[in-house]
């Protein structure tokens, strides 16, 4: 257990969160772009995806349909300014929305909630 993907067109999110979630043991990885995304998520398995809802080349939900889709057990937390997406995002699948801005504290939370533990 222990692998994660970010997927957000804003580098700097991107290595933020795969920075901490590497320091507390996760085998974190980044994508800036949907297709990127959908090239790891085909030749990894993943534990859990934090998903940005807009991104250059597609959406968060059309991420999470791919997953659907696929039957993923990935667990999906959403990451977002539009804290109005919020409903949306969950009744579409996502398991925990997180506003942007968020906290370390808040990331961990989320791992503990949903039970994603590292290596």
């Amino acid at each position: 257990m222990g692998s994660i993907l970010v997927v957000d067109d804003e580098l700097d999110i991107c290595q933020l969160v795969t920075r901490h979630l590497t320091k507390l043991g996760y085998n974190a990885s980044f994508s800036l772009t949907m297709a990127g995304a959908l090239a790891k998520i085909a030749s990894t398995s993943y534990d859990l995806l934090f998903v940005d809802l807009n991104l250059t080349d597609g959406s968060g939900y059309e991420l999470m349909k791919v997953l659907q889709d696929s039957k993923s057990s990935s667990k999906v937390i959403v990451i977002s300014a539009m804290d109005s997406e919020r409903q949306r995002a969950l009744q579409r699948g996502a398991n925990i929305f997180l506003s942007k801005p968020f906290s370390k504290r808040s990331i961990e939370d989320s791992l503990q909630k949903l039970n994603v533990h590292a290596k």
